[in-house]
């Protein structure tokens, strides 16, 4: 039996909530100081002599308040019941790190181990997963491409991934049910929006709801051979990545799953059950897959474009970092302005253009998002030399350009 780290727990719960879990699984307040300490014992401890019951402080302003947490802990793990345990080892391992998402893959190898292609394509999956579920909460799209970008690395950047387990292969990841993360980029003196914010909850509920649309689609495309579903359940979050996903997590493997388990303060302490769902995928389902993700992608026509423009604005948060250029374009496309997201090299060389006025030729997926025109998966071909008249204007100083976003 694993004993947890009694202060650890003590520092993921307060005296109230453990005061709830006592009275939940059966002990009973014997006395005490009020707004001091209160006592407790099991109900079949008749004889508080024999135990002792445990001594639970309720004054957070006292110098010793988290040594007598951390021993009323103790105290109840020792004298308590295997209901009270589970609570405990709940406390020290779930409730501070916020609702579990387990991403399981079954593979034909030694236990504890998986073949390293498998197991990256198990870390892609997973990562694909928590972003699509954060892309559907802004819009319901059959592809989003590089959209709604910000609202998905914001909430990826909050999530932790937790350790691995037997079975054959577990990636945990712990994402934050009540931190809020906005549609946009708030900029300093900015008031928070009232809309366009979505909670980790729900974001984790969107992945739920995701999965189930996909293994739903994937049904009903296996038992009559219709696509009608592939479509109609775009509005629950399927997509051509969520197709990706999967199949990253089904590839080379004899099945996998991924298991929702949400946890609020509220569920642990109170004994309620704690609310779980798990949606299973086979090797069986990859062609499915694949079918519902070429549909998807086709409702799409990025272009391929090679452009030629001069650096205006540049944008690059720390030294040594990518960083994100706009073009002014003089040609290769019906954009007049570009934005590109450049590696650091690629964004060393922008920087030369623009202080050099000099051109930028670059090819890559030009893909229309909101008002702006992006370049996604640049290729920087070379600097041109720019006659003062191809210039469509001025290249603005670096210290007093406007913002990119």
């Amino acid at each position: 039996m694993n004993v947890p780290d009694f202060k650890e727990v003590a520092q993921n719960l307060t005296d109230t909530q453990l005061a709830l879990a006592l009275e939940t699984t059966g002990w009973q307040k014997f006395g005490g100081q009020a707004n001091l300490y209160s006592r407790w014992r099991p109900t079949a401890a008749s004889d508080t002599r024999s135990t002792g019951g445990l001594l639970l402080p309720q004054n957070h302003e006292t110098e010793d308040y988290s040594d007598l947490l951390s021993q009323a802990v103790a105290q109840a793990w020792n004298l308590g019941d295997e209901r009270m345990r589970a609570i405990l080892r709940r406390a020290a391992t779930l409730h501070s790190l916020g609702d579990e998402l387990k991403f399981h893959k079954e593979a034909s190898s030694q236990k504890g181990t998986i073949p390293w292609t498998a197991g990256e394509d198990l870390h892609s999956g997973a990562k694909k997963s928590m972003l699509v579920a954060a892309k559907t909460r802004k819009s319901k799209s059959a592809y989003y491409g590089n959209s709604n970008n910000f609202l998905a690395k914001s909430f990826l950047d909050s999530v932790l991934m937790g350790q691995t387990e037997v079975g054959s292969y577990v990636v945990t990841a712990y994402a934050p049910p009540e931190e809020v993360f906005p549609e946009r980029k708030v900029k300093p003196g900015d008031t928070i929006p009232l809309i366009g914010r979505h909670t980790g909850r729900e974001i984790t509920l969107g992945l739920v709801g995701a999965l189930e649309a996909a293994r739903e689609s994937v049904d009903e495309f296996e038992e009559t051979g219709s696509t009608l579903a592939f479509v109609e359940n775009v509005n629950r979050g399927f997509c051509y990545e969520l197709t990706q996903a999967v199949r990253s997590l089904i590839r080379d493997s004899e099945g996998a799953e991924v298991e929702v388990e949400l946890n609020s303060p509220e569920d642990l302490f109170t004994g309620r059950p704690t609310q779980r769902h798990k949606l299973e995928f086979s090797p069986s389902d990859y062609a499915a897959l694949e079918r519902a993700g070429n549909m998807l992608a086709a409702t799409v026509n990025p272009q391929f474009v090679t452009v030629l423009g001069t650096v205006t604005l540049l944008e690059r948060p720390k030294p040594g970092n990518p960083g994100v250029v706009r073009l002014d374009v003089l040609g290769g496309t019906q954009a007049r302005k570009m934005r590109v997201r450049l590696k650091v090299d690629d964004y060393d060389m922008a920087v030369d253009a623009h202080r050099n006025n000099l051109g930028l030729r670059i090819s890559g997926r030009q893909e229309l998002e909101g008002k702006y025109y992006w370049l996604y998966d640049p290729q920087v071909l070379e600097l041109v030399n720019i006659a003062p008249e191809q210039s469509s204007e001025p290249v603005n100083d670096e210290g007093q350009q406007e913002e990119l976003f």
